[in-house]
């Protein structure tokens, strides 16, 4: 009784105490949950890294501030001891600026034997075209789940983050594919601004790419979305309701394009003006370890590779995506959405923009795809959540052209 009449008169005091109890047993709950399975993982880490010759060298590309900057704290608690407990030679590149990871693995003079991508989509594609660049054969790269936007992690692997215990199952099982040496070849999209300059020197290189390419309306809302923080869960919502105001509400652009192609003459006589593409193509074929190799045909001339067909949209949003087809080669998938409207109307659509469930009104699949913006396009686009300039660009696909532990 003594104590239900403390209770009931110092009820504020009472309330607190009890939410910071029970904040407190949850916290011990789970970092009892945590403990056990890390130390499951670790007995079963065992008999996975001695049946299985997997690389020993590690290059670790962390981007510090990724995920609110508590990726790094993050992969030294989790990761790191994993890696050395199964064999692995760490070394950690952290990027201290846009384009780093990209000069640094361009430049390297010898790879390692894999490369751990321990931050978002940004350095998923600085990596990735650092190696790209590169004329020789290109190293396997696994990918972690330390990011803010990790699209690339959630294509390769099976994850749904729900608590904290979750997160670090993903983590451990991100790296697990890698420790058993599963991997399969992915192809990547090619991206080069078109230069009308006959200067070589005024010519960019080029940027690869896992993910894929989006410009337009959609885009620019998901990438403002994080200005309303303090909205919380609806604050996808509140960005869409504030470009209802915005003047760039369509895109004009031409584009050309060529149709997909298996395989051909033509297509191996392109590929075989960069060394880098031959080189790669050649290693592959004498991988020992290649799961998906498939037995090799003869190439005939498709009169259908190297045409062209060309055309002329107005459209609200463009995305573009590499996929494999039914008949089992890459190809790219362009979708044009061009159904917005400012308005009432656009209001009522936002479930379905939110929920990325609009209908596009014309559907591409290429092999290459040129877009050259007309009229007063000012906007930006994004190359694997990077934005960039919107310029003439020219996107291929490049098939096989990297190993990914997944």
């Amino acid at each position: 009784m003594n104590i239900l009449r403390v209770v009931r008169n110092n009820w504020k005091k009472s309330a607190f105490a009890a939410a910071v109890s029970g904040y407190a047993l949850s916290s011990l709950k789970t970092h009892i949950e945590i403990t056990q399975y890390m130390n499951e993982f670790s007995t079963n880490l065992y008999s996975t890294s001695e049946n299985v010759g997997a690389p020993k060298n590690v290059l670790v590309v962390m981007n510090p501030i990724a995920n609110k900057k508590k990726s790094e704290k993050t992969f030294k608690k989790y990761c790191e001891p994993i890696l050395h407990l199964a064999g692995y030679s760490v070394e950690i590149l952290r990027t201290n600026h846009i384009g780093h990871a990209k000069a640094y693995i361009e430049e390297m003079a010898n790879l390692p034997d894999a490369i751990v991508i321990a931050g978002g989509d940004g350095t998923s594609s600085e990596v990735v075209t650092g190696l790209m660049r590169r004329n020789e054969n290109v190293c396997p790269i696994t990918i972690l789940p330390l990011g803010r936007t990790n699209q690339a992690t959630h294509k390769y692997f099976q994850i749904g983050v729900q608590s904290e215990l979750d997160y670090i199952k993903s983590l451990c099982s991100a790296l697990l594919p890698m420790l058993k040496d599963d991997f399969m070849y992915q192809s990547v999209i090619r991206y080069d601004v078109i230069n009308n300059d006959d200067d070589s020197e005024k010519h960019l290189k080029p940027i690869f790419g896992l993910n894929g390419f989006s410009w337009g309306l959609l885009k620019d809302i998901d990438s403002t979305k994080e200005k309303y923080w303090y909205f919380g869960p609806i604050r996808h919502y509140v960005a869409a309701v504030s470009k209802l105001f915005s003047n760039n509400w369509s895109l004009e652009t031409d584009y050309v394009y060529t149709p997909p192609c298996a395989g051909c003459l033509d297509c191996v006589e392109v590929r075989n003006e960069e060394s880098k593409f031959l080189n790669n193509f050649l290693g592959k074929l004498v991988n020992p370890n290649r799961s998906n190799m498939k037995p090799q045909r003869q190439l005939v001339k498709n009169s259908e590779c190297s045409s062209k067909q060309q055309g002329k949209m107005e459209a609200n949003q463009i995305d573009i995506n590499c996929i494999q087809n039914s008949e089992n080669f890459s190809e790219l998938e362009t979708q044009f959405i061009s159904s917005l409207q400012p308005g009432w109307d656009f209001i009522k659509t936002i479930p379905s923009i939110t929920s990325s469930t609009i209908v596009p009104q014309l559907v591409l699949r290429s092999r290459t795809i040129q877009l050259h913006p007309t009229g007063e396009t000012t906007n930006v686009y994004s190359i694997d959540g990077e934005e960039y300039d919107a310029r003439p660009i020219k996107l291929s696909v490049v098939p096989n052209a990297i190993k990914v532990f997944c």
